[in-house]
Protein backbone atom coordinates (compact mmCIF):
# COMPACT_ATOMS: atom_id res chain seq x y z
CA UNK A 1 0.00 0.00 0.00
CA UNK A 2 2.52 2.73 0.90
CA UNK A 3 4.36 1.96 -2.50
CA UNK A 4 1.08 3.05 -4.07
CA UNK A 5 1.08 6.28 -2.62
CA UNK A 6 4.56 6.56 -2.92
CA UNK A 7 3.86 6.56 -6.84
CA UNK A 8 0.47 8.74 -6.67
CA UNK A 9 2.48 10.89 -5.06
CA UNK A 10 5.39 11.02 -7.24
CA UNK A 11 2.67 11.73 -10.12
CA UNK A 12 1.37 14.65 -8.34
CA UNK A 13 4.64 16.38 -7.98
CA UNK A 14 5.41 15.34 -11.52
CA UNK A 15 2.05 17.44 -12.33
CA UNK A 16 2.60 20.07 -10.19
CA UNK A 17 5.84 20.50 -11.92
CA UNK A 18 8.61 19.33 -9.49
CA UNK A 19 11.45 17.65 -10.20
CA UNK A 20 11.72 13.92 -8.84
CA UNK A 21 14.56 13.62 -7.18
CA UNK A 22 16.39 10.42 -4.87
CA UNK A 23 15.76 12.37 -2.22
CA UNK A 24 11.92 13.28 -2.75
CA UNK A 25 11.22 9.98 -3.67
CA UNK A 26 12.91 9.03 -0.17
CA UNK A 27 10.96 11.70 1.65
CA UNK A 28 7.97 10.46 0.39
CA UNK A 29 9.02 6.87 1.62
CA UNK A 30 9.91 7.81 4.85
CA UNK A 31 6.03 9.69 5.33
CA UNK A 32 4.48 6.19 3.88
CA UNK A 33 6.08 4.23 6.15
CA UNK A 34 5.31 6.64 9.60
CA UNK A 35 2.83 5.21 11.82
CA UNK A 36 2.32 9.18 12.98
CA UNK A 37 2.67 12.76 11.46
CA UNK A 38 6.17 13.47 11.29
CA UNK A 39 8.06 16.66 11.82
CA UNK A 40 10.79 17.89 9.37
CA UNK A 41 13.64 16.47 11.87
CA UNK A 42 12.07 13.10 12.64
CA UNK A 43 11.43 12.16 9.06
CA UNK A 44 15.76 13.72 8.60
CA UNK A 45 16.33 11.03 10.98
CA UNK A 46 14.54 8.20 9.20
CA UNK A 47 16.04 8.78 6.01
CA UNK A 48 19.22 6.70 4.62
CA UNK A 49 22.54 8.68 6.45
CA UNK A 50 24.11 11.39 4.18
CA UNK A 51 20.76 11.10 1.75
CA UNK A 52 20.04 14.81 2.11
CA UNK A 53 20.44 17.66 4.73
CA UNK A 54 17.78 19.23 6.72
CA UNK A 55 16.76 22.47 4.88
CA UNK A 56 16.13 20.35 1.78
CA UNK A 57 13.65 18.48 4.13
CA UNK A 58 12.28 21.20 5.35
CA UNK A 59 12.31 23.07 1.73
CA UNK A 60 10.59 20.16 0.19
CA UNK A 61 7.90 19.40 2.93
CA UNK A 62 6.39 22.95 2.29
CA UNK A 63 6.46 22.21 -1.72
CA UNK A 64 4.96 19.06 -0.62
CA UNK A 65 2.02 20.80 1.29
CA UNK A 66 1.83 23.43 -1.14
CA UNK A 67 0.42 20.68 -4.28
CA UNK A 68 -1.65 18.69 -1.70
CA UNK A 69 0.95 15.53 -1.61
CA UNK A 70 0.77 15.67 2.40
CA UNK A 71 -1.20 17.03 4.92
CA UNK A 72 0.19 19.76 7.61
CA UNK A 73 -0.77 19.32 11.23
CA UNK A 74 0.58 20.96 14.24
CA UNK A 75 1.57 19.42 17.56
CA UNK A 76 0.44 21.13 20.52
CA UNK A 77 3.91 22.87 20.92
CA UNK A 78 3.85 24.31 17.74
CA UNK A 79 6.13 21.95 15.79
CA UNK A 80 4.60 21.08 12.27
CA UNK A 81 4.50 17.79 11.62
CA UNK A 82 3.46 16.01 7.94
CA UNK A 83 1.64 12.85 6.91
CA UNK A 84 1.37 11.10 3.41
CA UNK A 85 -2.10 12.40 1.94
CA UNK A 86 -4.42 9.30 1.05
CA UNK A 87 -5.65 10.38 -1.89
CA UNK A 88 -7.22 13.91 -1.30
CA UNK A 89 -8.86 13.36 1.45
CA UNK A 90 -8.76 15.63 4.41
CA UNK A 91 -8.35 14.86 8.16
CA UNK A 92 -7.34 15.46 11.75
CA UNK A 93 -5.83 13.96 13.94
CA UNK A 94 -5.54 12.85 17.67
CA UNK A 95 -2.74 13.01 19.61
CA UNK A 96 -2.01 11.81 23.43
CA UNK A 97 -0.07 14.40 25.27
CA UNK A 98 1.92 11.42 27.53
CA UNK A 99 2.94 8.47 25.05
CA UNK A 100 2.29 10.23 21.33
CA UNK A 101 0.10 8.00 20.08
CA UNK A 102 -2.29 9.36 17.18
CA UNK A 103 -5.44 8.39 15.61
CA UNK A 104 -6.95 9.89 12.67
CA UNK A 105 -10.50 11.69 12.91
CA UNK A 106 -12.09 12.19 9.57
CA UNK A 107 -14.11 14.74 10.78
CA UNK A 108 -13.62 18.22 9.78
CA UNK A 109 -15.73 21.65 10.39
CA UNK A 110 -13.75 23.13 7.38
CA UNK A 111 -17.30 24.85 5.93
CA UNK A 112 -18.41 26.31 9.47
CA UNK A 113 -14.39 27.55 9.64
CA UNK A 114 -14.70 29.38 6.06
CA UNK A 115 -17.95 30.42 6.54
CA UNK A 116 -16.67 32.78 10.18
CA UNK A 117 -13.20 33.78 8.02
CA UNK A 118 -15.33 35.18 5.58
CA UNK A 119 -17.77 37.12 7.73
CA UNK A 120 -14.84 38.86 8.57
CA UNK A 121 -13.71 39.62 5.44
CA UNK A 122 -10.96 36.92 4.86
CA UNK A 123 -10.29 34.83 1.68
CA UNK A 124 -7.79 32.19 0.73
CA UNK A 125 -8.66 30.82 4.01
CA UNK A 126 -6.71 27.17 4.99
CA UNK A 127 -6.47 25.78 8.42
CA UNK A 128 -4.98 23.40 10.61
CA UNK A 129 -7.02 21.92 13.62
CA UNK A 130 -5.56 19.26 15.81
CA UNK A 131 -6.50 17.51 19.13
CA UNK A 132 -5.11 16.15 21.75
CA UNK A 133 -5.60 14.33 25.15
CA UNK A 134 -4.89 11.24 26.96
CA UNK A 135 -5.53 8.08 25.57
CA UNK A 136 -6.85 5.21 27.69
CA UNK A 137 -3.53 3.41 28.40
CA UNK A 138 -2.20 6.69 29.88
Amino acid sequence: MSNSLVDKSLVQLSEAGLRLTKQRKAMLEVLAKAENPLSAEEAHAQLPSGSCDLVTVYRSLEQFDRVGVVQLGVRENGTKVFCLSHGHDHHHHLTCRICGRTERVDICMAEELEKVGRSYGFTELSHVMELFGTCPEC
